[in-house]
């Protein structure tokens, strides 16, 4: 059961959603609020949910739920490398990865992904993913998204995000980028896992 998100709320609903009645509820807000009564389920949004932090709100327990599943990130892809040449033939060089994925549990609300960008400024970290299988090498396979570096928004809260990732230049002939490792980051319900680096270069002839 989840406590309602507008309206009066009391003490006798906030220990009946921890599964408290008679004699033993018999609680403070304080104590309901910090843990005391019982450990916060931080698988609600973190709007969802008291802060622990005085002063203690009522209205901090507007839609909370202590059944709520924990949010978490598995299955991570492991590192590893973009690398490219520059042919330096007035065209855009680029490389795609291999096919990616990562599973998301217990999550709610919507998902964002970004990529850290490489240092140099004309080349670009991109991402296309799919809820439903391989994006391809064109990243619209499986009705996939297509590439870019951020997106929010995402309508997924568990299961498997399928991914495909591409260096690719802004324009042509843009010049060298050394090896670095570039971070991803994988964001729902406030809890974020940034376990992906990609090492990304782009050299001339």
């Amino acid at each position: 059961m989840t406590l309602t998100s507008s309206g009066q709320i009391s003490i006798s609903d906030i220990n009946g959603e921890f599964g408290r009645s008679g004699t033993t509820a018999n609680s403070s807000l304080e104590d309901l609020s910090d843990g005391t009564v019982a450990t916060i389920n931080t698988g609600n949004a973190s709007g969802d949910r008291p802060d622990g932090s005085a002063p203690h709100n009522m209205s901090e327990f507007y839609s909370y739920n202590h059944s709520a599943s924990t949010t978490s990130w598995s299955n991570v892809p492991a590192d590893f490398n973009l690398h490219t040449l520059d042919g330096s033939d007035f065209s855009v060089d680029s490389v795609v990865s291999g096919a990616k994925s990562i599973t998301l549990s217990g999550g709610s609300g919507t998902t964002s992904v970004s990529c850290q960008q490489p240092s140099n400024g004309n080349i670009e970290l991109k991402f296309a993913y799919s809820t439903s299988g391989d994006p391809g090498t064109n990243g619209t396979a499986n009705s996939g998204s297509g590439y870019g570096n951020t997106v929010s928004g995402i309508s997924f809260t568990s299961g498997t995000l399928y991914l495909r990732f591409k260096l690719a230049e802004v324009k042509a002939d843009s010049g060298n980028l050394n090896a670095e490792n570039r971070t991803i980051t994988f964001t729902n319900n406030s809890v974020s896992n940034t376990d992906l680096q990609i090492n990304c270069r782009l050299s001339g002839l």
